[in-house]
């Protein structure tokens, strides 16, 4: 596991032992004896503590964590969707329809379970705007926020960070600024008031903040890639011309919001990997365009499980991992259609047949009844040795009887009904481009088992177990000059000039996809172009809303609208079946933030319009 201990090597070279003091808590057989009171309150402890505040971003419940914030970013778009496999896997009560269908309220799983201490995205949050504030507190009272000014600020824009995301998902929040105010004892505030406050701590912090590189920490780039993300949004938030630090105008903010891109361009020293799926490798830390990684460890820190979420159980055998994944998250054919000619970006995702390390095709065996045999696509009957017709399969299954159209059977005196007893067949591991359900509930639909593309963006490594060392990019370059294409054509009347093109050519031909022109570039390709780029780092939740494809007629598959990649989302409850006399269900624009934690509307909090359960 040579990796291991380089990324190991790495960072505690980096940010000063900063996990190893964590997670060893200064053992004594391993450090020596010491003066733990003393320790606390010297600066000697200020790389322990910082790792306890970084620690946040990982592990299970962190950032990228699949039940909590990443969840809410990409479960509800159309570039992630979570079929209930056959015998009912994924199912987890629901909460996948829910969040995919629109159909989320204060109790699903990813904005409420469990309180404030869980893996919901509202804990997450606040968890790491305490941490922030606790850090802080301490160096107030040992001198440190004066002797390390450029530490403090790191953690007024981490904290500024935490609360941008609140603003994003949820709304009118609160802005927590003390020790003791957890996430809902703070007083409530209006979208504008917070940003307000964020803006405040931004405008004033960043300028503070270190221009060294520390690898997985903030500095001031990460502060001008925060303040150009709320000016990119100010707009579709709703907060122009109500909040008193923003500009007055969409356009002026669109134009601050390009004049930051273009400092972390021109200043920040970071370039484009010559090769997109560089920075997505194990060893990705040595990335040129990763601005800002949360840092993972298969061993020392973990929590980065993409291959277990999506590969199927049988993949153990294409990758030597030492754990079957779990088969489940995916993409639909409408996304991966959005691919060009020559876009080395599609191979994110696994398709088609899958093979062992020795490149024997993979199977999985399993019995199918009458029921099943009549639900299944005809493209999914991939088994050589498949019955042909419906003859075919009563007479390999050894019963005389004869056919109904509902698909019942009864004997030749008609006496009876029965079903004809299941065949066992070796389906092929073929990843299909078509998802056909996510609603297998039932367990009996075989078929649906292989269906969907997998992602293997971050490089798969062999041998490796639930956990991978790929480190996760909250921001990189390639955001930047996407931002900065977006914000230049924003501030143009939606129309590309040639500033916007250049940025985005430089993003897009680094794949091998055709460039751009002012005609070509409109804003719908540029939403799609930033789907291709960023496919499931975090963001495409807040592009579909900012670029309006989020609610009404453009959540939905609308065949006047080529760039709406929406195909599963309907009107019924929790089916999501794509069935003749189905409605799409048009998401109302209330939803485009989420509402409030149960538990926090009952300590007192206003709910979100619109949300009245």
């Amino acid at each position: 596991m040579i990796h291991t201990i380089k990324k190991s090597v790495f960072l505690l070279a980096s940010i000063g032992m900063l996990f190893a003091f964590s997670a060893c808590n200064l053992d004594p057989e391993i450090y020596g004896e010491y003066d733990r009171e003393n320790f606390e309150n010297s600066e000697s402890a200020f790389d322990a503590k910082l790792g306890d505040v970084y620690v946040n971003l990982q592990r299970e419940y962190g950032y990228a964590y699949r039940e909590g914030f990443w969840s809410l970013q990409e479960n509800t778009t159309d570039e992630c969707v979570v079929p209930t496999r056959f015998a009912g896997d994924w199912y987890d009560g629901g909460v996948f329809w829910e969040l995919h269908n629109h159909r989320w309220t204060s109790k699903t799983r990813e904005i409420s379970k469990d309180g404030q201490s869980a893996n919901n995205a509202w804990a997450f949050a606040y968890r790491g705007i305490s941490k922030c504030n606790s850090m802080m507190k301490w160096m107030r009272s040992i001198g440190l926020d004066e002797k390390r000014p450029a530490d403090m600020a790191e953690l007024y824009i981490l904290r500024a960070w935490y609360h941008y995301l609140m603003i994003d998902n949820f709304g009118n929040v609160q802005f927590v600024s003390q020790l003791g105010e957890n996430g809902y004892q703070a007083q409530q505030g209006l979208r504008h008031e917070i940003c307000d406050s964020v803006m405040n701590d931004l405008l004033t912090y960043v300028p503070q903040a270190s221009e060294m590189k520390v690898y997985s920490r903030v500095n001031k780039y990460v502060g001008w890639m925060v303040l150009a993300k709320m000016y990119m949004n100010a707009e579709a938030w709703g907060v122009v011309g109500k909040s008193k630090l923003m500009p007055q105008t969409a356009e002026e903010c669109y134009a601050k919001a390009s004049a930051y891109c273009d400092s972390i361009i021109t200043l920040g020293g970071y370039t484009l990997a010559t090769n997109y799926f560089d920075n997505f490798k194990v060893d990705n830390q040595t990335s040129p365009e990763n601005i800002w990684c949360v840092f993972y460890d298969a061993s020392f820190s973990k929590g980065m499980q993409f291959h277990m979420m999506s590969l199927h159980y049988q993949s153990k055998d294409s990758y030597g991992l030492k754990n079957d994944p779990w088969n489940g998250y995916c993409t639909t054919h409408k996304v991966l259609g959005i691919y060009g000619e020559g876009d080395t970006r599609i191979n994110c995702w696994e398709r088609g047949q899958q093979y062992s390390k020795a490149g024997a095709p993979l199977t999985a065996k399993a019995a199918v009844d009458t029921t099943v045999y009549l639900q299944m696509p005809k493209y999914t009957r991939l088994p050589k040795n498949w019955p042909a017709t419906v003859e075919e399969f009563i007479e390999r299954a050894g019963r005389d009887t004869t056919f109904n159209k509902d698909g019942t059977w009864v004997d030749k005196k008609g006496k009876e009904q029965i079903k004809v007893k299941s065949l066992d067949f070796e389906f092929p591991a073929v990843f299909t481009d078509t998802i056909t359900t996510l609603t297998n509930s039932a367990g009996n639909k075989i078929y649906n088992i292989f269906e969907g593309a997998r992602f293997v963006k971050f490089q798969v490594e062999e041998g490796v177990a639930d956990h991978m060392s790929n480190d996760f990019p909250i921001y990189r370059l390639a955001d930047v000059y996407l931002m900065k294409a977006e914000a230049e054509m924003r501030a143009n009347g939606g129309v590309a000039n040639e500033a916007a093109v250049a940025a985005a050519n430089l993003v897009r031909t680094r794949s091998g996809a055709s460039a751009y022109n002012a005609g070509t570039l409109t804003l719908d390709e540029l939403c799609n172009e930033r789907c291709r780029e960023l496919m499931w780092e975090g963001h495409r939740r807040q592009d579909l809303i900012r670029f309006g494809r989020f609610t009404g007629v453009n959540s939905v598959q609308n065949n006047s609208d080529p760039s709406n990649l929406w195909i599963l989302k309907y009107t019924n409850d929790k089916a999501t079946d794509n069935l003749p006399g189905q409605k799409p269900h048009l998401t109302p624009e209330y939803m485009k933030v989420f509402p409030l934690p149960d538990y926090v509307v009952e300590n007192g909090f206003t709910q979100n319009e619109g949300y009245k359960e």
